[in-house]
């Protein structure tokens, strides 16, 4: 894989598909590849329930390859089990825990992602490879 793959997560490729937050869109514009974990694209498609054009716009551009798919193997869910597990005071969940272990697969380990979880998870066999935002979390204030 190329230093500018970049896993895709739920929320923040939502959001690059409906421009609302420009970093995220530029993000997944200079991505090669932009990976959908397969159950990501499941989320998505649940976001998406009462707008099925922009569903179905978004499955021809993953048919006409604007995008790489990942299925979960087996194998990818048992090690997201694995993943969920070890990070389990993260409330880390099953989509979540695909997408870590998916990277962990394919040596990906750029995420576009509004979750938190992801700066604290580790993969590997040492469980010492963390991923990289592709944008930084907001800063929260107090």
């Amino acid at each position: 894989m190329t230093t500018s793959a970049l896993l895709l997560d739920t929320k923040a490729w939502i959001l690059a598909l409906e421009g609302n937050e420009e970093q995220y869109v530029e993000a997944l514009a200079a991505a090669r590849p932009a990976i959908i974990p397969g159950l990501v694209l499941a989320e998505v498609d649940y976001w998406f329930q009462s707008r099925r054009k922009v569903m179905h716009d978004l499955l021809h551009d993953i048919a006409s390859g604007a995008y790489e798919y990942e299925p979960p193997t087996v194998e990818d869910l048992e090690r997201a089990r694995q993943i969920d597990t070890k990070f389990s005071k993260n409330g880390l969940g099953l989509v979540d825990a695909s997408v870590a272990a998916l990277g962990e697969r394919l040596g990906v380990h750029r995420v576009l992602t509004t979750d938190s979880d992801f700066v604290s998870v580790r993969i590997g066999k040492r469980w010492n490879v963390s991923f990289e935002l592709a944008v930084p979390l907001p800063v929260r204030r107090r």
